[in-house]
């Protein structure tokens, strides 16, 4: 068993278009599964068991793949011709992987959708175009696509989500959550309490158990964040370039705000009685005050946009 582990396992490099794989190998507790499948669809399910196991069909126009492991580091790579030669008739892959719960897991794919659940010790995955699809991963997770969405539920750990042309759905995150969409809308109900998040030209709501460092910036869109509860010494940050903004704050609130808007933006605040004063000169406008102390902080400025501040 150990030399199977240890040594390099090397199945058929050659197959037939669109041939059945069933192939299954001993793997490392705790190493690192690297995966490539250029096209199709992929389901990979994590499970106790130190074992690598996939079946399916391949794509059409594969020309073989490699299954090994050396060291801690299984590979399973779909062969494919150069890209010259690809069309587009989408007979990609269609695959069901297992793989151990402890191993880390690296995809990485072209015209490929992908769903991932239960892994715990981080995931990778980078497409161009196709959806991703993750439930109940842990630790460093790490989810890239160009022209694709993304659906998230129970991350938990340092969490990275990257779009282009996709939109972000992210649900029961936890940990350290970073964002960033362009041309793609963000939907986000957390229970992170450190979030970072830039967009360009896409609409952004989230909703916020606690936060301790929340950081956002935006261009072209309309964005609606509630927070339930603001920890001590938070700190929040917004900066946008055109758009709407309503920030919903918890009744107990206890922060100091300094508040600024530019070039024709405005401010509407609902929070207290504090008015909002014009600049001397140019339309610049701004507003400072506390909401019940100084526990947290917040600062927003806005070009050409619009902020409100307003109560749960």
């Amino acid at each position: 068993m150990k030399a199977i582990i240890l040594g390099i396992a090397l199945l058929p490099m050659a197959v037939f278009a669109g041939e059945k794989i069933e192939q299954q190998i001993e793997v490392p507790n705790g190493g690192v599964i690297h995966i490539e499948n250029q096209r199709g669809n992929v389901n990979i399910m994590g499970w106790e068991k130190n074992q690598f196991k996939v079946s399916g069909e391949l794509d059409d126009k594969a020309q073989g793949y490699t299954l090994k492991t050396q060291g801690n580091k299984t590979q399973f790579i779909v062969k494919m011709p150069d890209l010259s030669n690809w069309d587009n008739n989408n007979n990609g892959s269609t695959l069901t992987i297992f793989m151990p719960q402890s191993s880390a897991l690296e995809y990485v794919g072209v015209n490929a959708s992908v769903t991932a659940k239960e892994l715990k010790r981080g995931t990778e995955i980078d497409v161009v175009n196709g959806a991703i699809t993750v439930n109940d991963l842990n630790g460093d997770i790490k989810l890239t696509s160009v022209n694709g969405d993304i659906n998230a539920k129970n991350l938990s750990g340092k969490v990275q989500f990257e779009t282009v042309n996709g939109a972000i759905d992210d649900q029961q995150s936890n940990g350290d959550v970073r964002f960033n969409a362009v041309n793609g809308n963000i939907k986000s109900n957390s229970t992170a309490n450190d979030i970072r998040l830039e967009n360009v030209n896409g609409d952004i709501n989230l909703t916020f158990d606690a936060i301790k460092e929340l950081q956002i910036s935006t261009v072209n869109g309309e964005v609606e964040v509630r927070i339930n509860r603001l920890l001590s010494d938070a700190d929040v940050s917004f900066e946008s370039v055109s758009g709407n903004a309503e920030f919903y704050f918890p009744a107990d609130l206890s922060a100091q705000f300094e508040v600024q808007a530019h070039a024709g933006g405005k401010i509407d605040n609902q929070l207290t009685s504090d008015q909002v004063q014009k600049a001397k000169y140019g339309p610049a406008s701004g507003i400072k005050f506390n909401a019940n102390g100084t526990d947290a902080s917040v600062e927003m400025n806005t070009i050409s946009g619009t902020i409100g501040l307003k109560r749960q």
